[in-house]
């Protein structure tokens, strides 16, 4: 009989994210940061915003900030015509969802 495998908070956390549950999506985020001592990656933290814009559009901006100061502090060699660049897909992003794939390409450098 086998048993349940060992508890995988990024897994929960990648499953809420793809199911849409913010809720969720927080919850295990806290877990994975948690359990590595250490914040979500930004990529990850990148897949919130999406279902921030659609389901808590008030706090969207709050969100897109921190995420921007984040990504300002740990991606290497940033400009201000970079950082202008995500900034404005950041305020593209809630009417237009393919922002996103702008969002993508500056944290994959």
């Amino acid at each position: 009989m086998m048993g349940l495998g060992p508890y995988r908070p990024v897994r929960d956390l990648e499953r809420a994210l793809e199911r849409g549950q913010l809720k969720m999506a927080v919850a295990a985020a806290k877990d994975v940061s948690h359990q590595y001592g250490r914040p979500i990656g930004l990529d990850l933290a990148l897949r919130f915003l999406p279902l921030v814009a659609t389901q808590q559009l008030d706090a969207y901006d709050g969100w897109a900030c921190r995420w921007l100061a984040r990504w300002l502090s740990e991606t290497p060699g940033v400009t201000a015509d970079r950082a202008a660049e995500v900034a404005a897909s950041l305020a593209e992003l809630p009417a237009e969802p393919a922002a996103l794939d702008t969002l993508r390409e500056f944290v994959a450098v």
